[in-house]
């Protein structure tokens, strides 16, 4: 077992690759959250809809859905999560996330909807749990249990099975909640209408997962797609439109 490589991953652990926004310049605004400042942006008018990007992701990757909702007449409010985007911090966690998306609510609530991709997902349903109140919830290609996920693509740092486990039971030992992020159980208390939209040759977040979140979860509904991978299905016309219409209602 190389230990000082377990020590390494450790030491990245929880810390995404910050990827810019394509302009120097902000324009939105700010809302004080744990971590600091989390940046977000307005535009339109109308039932305000909250858009969440993942991890290592930006709110580019909702643009297209912002656009479909903004022509839909409704208001957006797209944020950075903390450590990402114009957003203050340097690690992250789903707690996090949850508290900063709770910040932005506060700010910019109420949500007639809102959407979220991949962690995005666990954040937001941390969020519900919190307090956040809305009437609609979209997610995309969302991961069904942390630790599962994890260990799916631990292998990436180059750790082999038995560090891996190592590497959790260290995380475990420090606190880590990852055992507790299972949103198949957290669904399960939950009432608020949900539309799943996952694409069956996803290989970051696999399309069993969502089937057993849409089950779980009460009346929810999973749209099923193929060949748009982890990402595209948020830039697909008629994925996109599926999920404002339900948005929307």
């Amino acid at each position: 077992m190389d230990t000082a490589k377990i020590e390494a991953v450790l030491a990245q652990f929880g810390r995404p690759r910050r990827v810019n926004r394509p302009h120097r310049h902000f324009d939105g605004d700010f809302v004080d959250a744990p971590t600091g400042k989390v940046a977000y942006t307005t535009e339109g008018f109308g039932p305000t809809v909250l858009l969440v990007h993942g991890w290592d992701g930006s709110a580019r990757d909702m643009s297209d859905i912002a656009l479909a909702l903004d022509r839909a007449g409704a208001r957006i409010v797209t944020m950075d999560l903390p450590a990402h985007g114009f957003s203050e911090g340097e690690t992250l966690s789903a707690e996090d996330a949850a508290a900063a998306i709770l910040a932005v609510e506060a700010k910019e609530g109420p949500f007639a909807a809102v959407m979220a991709h991949s962690f995005g997902c666990p954040a937001m349903t941390l969020a519900l749990e919190g307090g956040l109140k809305t009437d609609a919830v979209v997610f995309f290609a969302p991961p069904l249990r942390q630790i599962d996920q994890f260990r799916r693509h631990a292998g990436r740092y180059g750790l082999s099975p038995v560090e891996i486990e190592e590497m959790i039971a260290r995380l475990r030992a420090a606190g880590s909640a990852m055992d507790q992020m299972d949103l198949a159980a957290k669904g399960a208390q939950r009432h608020e209408p949900l539309l799943i939209v996952h694409s069956t040759d996803d290989e970051m977040t696999p399309v069993e997962g969502s089937r057993e979140l849409a089950e779980a979860w009460p009346g929810a509904k999973l749209l099923e797609t193929e060949g748009l991978g982890h990402n595209l299905a948020m830039r697909d016309p008629a994925m996109v439109g599926a999920a404002v219409r339900f948005a929307l209602g």
